[in-house]
């Protein structure tokens, strides 16, 4: 029997706009006074107007051309009704004909994964569940009510846990890249529902695909991969058992319980047809001209394909490109340092700086100057690698040339062959008793290369000096 997971991932991003998505209040609701960013058209009051927000608008548009979608200029609003507390009107304002964004595409190494769509919609109220005066309640924090949401829906081109979670983490860079949410999963501003099915090719030549199965409330990373594995062999096991099949009818919801780690039913999975979509009566059709369109393609930053190509082109390896380009203000330090340089030596002696002993301190872009990093460089070969590690924190945090530093605190190495000689001279004259270990045991050699390193205060180059003892010794 072989197994073929079938996964598509619905992501729903929150905007970090200021007001909510169609009135004025305001869209921050994290550890804010429950119910005190509200107002009557996020509280579904009769008689209150929703005004779409431009900016969400836009952003989702902008989201979509990142997602290499197609751009629907002309679209419209919907209501989707069904019944939830959290839900004030009875409905909620999103999209379902035609979404901002369809058709679009991301890589994962050169796996392609199909976008469905990425339309535009309003975020629910928020349930909160807990112990009060010795009874257990649920109340209801409107705060959330309203606040923009994009939701990305993509094909079930992902095959496994691992990629899911490459694929979650490519969409939070991308929003992140773009500037338009802090896509913080722990925070609830990104969001997961996992859809997963299982084909399976049994011994004797049928294929059989398991039930769909959509899993709420996931809220992490390594939750999605955990609740994927398990509800994969879940549906496998299942399978063996009753031997049920995918049906147009059987499609289900079960929601994730992170401390058993298993998933469970919560009902039968509603089909659109359920939610009795119409078109949104209070909000006229939105259209977007084609000079709207690419005046927001062009506020598009570099993203970050692009930035690892153009890395790699450096000659850096692989994980060095992606390492740097994994959020926009690490590729801007390193491209501020590299000055447009295409020297693919410095590219690397500025990236072994930047993930390493640059790596421990908080950079500020503003105070780099890269003439220091470039007189480091140019006069690598005079210092030993503790020395430049030295340098690049000290003339950083200072504000001060290097060089300087490294004259004033005697760090350059003294690698003139004649110079080195007369100090190695001077050591086997002075350690008879060493010398002649070294004799007996060449392995002893690291003490007299120690006294060399001491009568120049530091400042000889140690292979220089072990390869002149050697050969006067020898």
């Amino acid at each position: 029997m072989k197994i073929f997971p079938i996964i598509g991932l619905e992501v729903h991003i929150e905007l970090k706009t200021k007001s909510k998505m169609f009135c004025a209040c305001s869209a921050d609701h994290f550890h804010v006074e429950p119910n005190t960013h509200t107002c009557p058209v996020c509280l579904g009051l009769p008689g209150a107007l929703p005004v779409p927000n431009q900016t969400a608008c836009e952003w989702c548009l902008k989201l979509g051309l990142a997602l290499n979608c197609e751009i629907n200029s002309q679209t419209f609003f919907e209501r989707k009704n069904y019944f939830y507390p959290d839900l004030a009107k009875g409905y909620q304002i999103t999209q379902l004909q035609k979404p901002f964004a369809i058709n679009g595409k991301i890589f994962l190494n050169d796996h392609q994964i199909r976008i469905n769509r990425a339309h535009m919609e309003e975020d629910t109220g928020k349930s909160v569940h807990l112990t009060l005066h010795g009874e257990d309640v649920t109340l209801l924090d409107f705060n959330r009510s309203g606040v923009p949401l994009v939701e990305i829906v993509s094909e079930p081109d992902i095959t496994s846990a691992k990629q899911a979670k490459e694929y979650l983490n490519k969409i939070q860079q991308l929003v992140r890249y773009i500037c338009i949410s802090d896509a913080d999963i722990e925070k609830g501003s990104m969001r997961c529902e996992p859809t997963i099915n299982v084909k399976i090719e049994t011994d004797d030549g049928q294929t059989v695909y398991t039930p769909l199965v959509e899993i709420k409330n996931v809220a992490s990373l390594t939750g999605v991969m955990t609740a994927i594995d398990f509800e994969i062999n879940r549906q496998v096991e299942e399978w063996k058992t009753n031997g049920t099949t995918k049906n147009d009818t059987n499609k289900t919801t079960r929601g994730w319980d992170a401390d058993k780690n298993q998933t469970f039913l919560q009902r039968e999975k509603e089909g659109s047809a359920d939610y009795r979509y119409f078109p949104e009566p209070d909000i006229p059709p939105i259209e977007f001209s084609q000079f709207q369109i690419e005046q927001i393609k062009s506020t598009l930053p570099e993203l970050p394909d692009a930035k690892i190509a153009k890395y790699r082109a450096l000659n850096l390896s692989d994980y060095d490109a992606k390492l740097l380009a994994q959020n926009s203000d690490f590729a801007s330090i390193f491209e501020k340092v590299l000055d447009n340089s295409t020297d693919s030596e410095f590219a690397k002696f500025i990236t072994n700086l930047l993930i390493g002993p640059l790596k421990t301190i908080s950079l500020d872009i503003e105070k780099i100057n890269p003439d220091y990093f470039k007189n480091i460089f140019d006069h690598r070969n005079e210092l030993n690698s503790t020395s430049i590690k030295q340098l690049a924190i000290e003339s950083y945090e200072t504000g001060t040339d290097p060089l300087a530093i490294a004259k004033s605190k005697n760090l350059f190495q003294i690698s003139d062959t004649s110079q080195i000689e007369e100090l190695v001279k001077k050591v086997i004259a002075n350690n008879p008793k060493a010398v002649d270990d070294y004799r007996k045991n060449s392995q002893s050699i690291g003490f007299l290369i120690g006294q060399v390193m001491k009568v120049s205060a530091g400042s000889a180059n140690p292979q220089l000096a072990k390869e002149i003892l050697e050969k006067l010794l020898n």
